[in-house]
């Protein structure tokens, strides 16, 4: 349907899960966009274990211009606009609305999946992650390549994300992993704090990765924890599981997003040393020779 904004002629497009206002001129992108941002969805609540579909149409807004999305930021979020328009590339998601420009058709694609992630579990979660985990299954999310046979299908394939696979490679190469108990302690403001440099692009090449590791390291022995821990959020049942074994203190943290390492030894091991030997291990062996190829073809490079 027609939609218009500051005097400029867009569309409005309904699908099942989404309203997707756009300025975009961009034919390709018009057309791929209802279908991608379906897929999605359906990739939100099935790649990591079985989530709870959204109960309404999320909107989510995808400018032509940087300018407009800047004017359309202030207008939506007021005097907490100053925060969003430090972002330089993308757009964010706020309150279940994700506010996205084009910043080129792969990116935009890109960037779409992985606010779209923040967007759904600000719609259907009953408590927040932790940061490192709400961003490292945002960019898990990020991957995708179009159908070899139908071309405006997508196809969400987690490793295949050259971007993320070429920081990672430069991270390890260049000695700066990040000791996991460090990568598990960010804040929600320390976020603001890393947009637009070269320590954010490090960080969350690492958290994409720690998903990855999560999910088939060390022969998998870490998954059911990464499904409980998400199941839970969803359900509302996370701060009572970490108060009931962590103690209040940190049942209160839960729910603020900041109780990173008490999750972490809660669903997945208290042994935080062995488990950053065995990370450290995953991501060299993700980013040997060879690694780049198989993400390339849409396989995973752990050998």
């Amino acid at each position: 349907e027609p939609w218009t904004f500051a005097g400029v002629e867009g569309r409005v497009i309904s699908t099942p899960s989404y309203r997707i206002f756009t300025t975009e001129s961009s034919a390709l992108l018009r057309r791929r966009i209802p279908m991608f941002m379906e897929l999605a969805a359906r990739n939100y609540v099935s790649a990591l274990g079985d989530l709870p579909r959204p109960n309404r149409r999320m909107d989510t807004y995808i400018m032509a211009s940087r300018a407009q999305w800047a004017q359309l930021t202030r207008q939506l979020t007021g005097p907490r606009a100053e925060i969003y328009l430090k972002i330089r590339a993308g757009g964010f998601a706020e309150s279940g609305r994700a506010l996205l420009f084009n910043i080129g058709v792969r990116n935009t694609f890109g960037t779409a999946a992985h606010e779209g992630w923040h967007q759904y579990t600000q719609s259907v979660f009953r408590e927040p992650l932790p940061v490192w985990l709400e961003e490292g299954v945002a960019a898990y999310m990020e991957g995708y390549r179009w159908d070899d046979t139908q071309p405006e299908i997508p196809r969400f394939l987690p490793w295949t994300n050259i971007d993320r696979f070429d920081r990672l490679r430069d991270v390890v190469q260049g000695t700066r992993l990040t000791p996991l108990e460090d990568l598990l302690m960010h804040r929600p403001q320390d976020l603001l704090e890393l947009h637009s440099n070269e320590r954010a692009l490090d960080y969350y090449a690492q958290i994409w990765a720690l998903i990855h590791f999560l999910r088939e390291g060390e022969g998998g022995k870490y998954q059911a924890g990464l499904t409980r821990v998400l199941q839970d959020a969803a359900n509302g049942q996370l701060a009572r599981t970490v108060g009931a074994i962590a103690g209040p203190r940190a049942a209160s943290l839960a729910r603020q997003r900041g109780a990173g390492r008490e999750i972490f030894a809660i669903y997945f091991t208290e042994d935080f040393d062995q488990a950053g030997r065995e990370f450290a291990s995953f991501v060299k062996n993700a980013t040997r020779t060879g690694g780049r190829d198989a993400i390339v073809a849409g396989r995973s490079p752990i050998r």
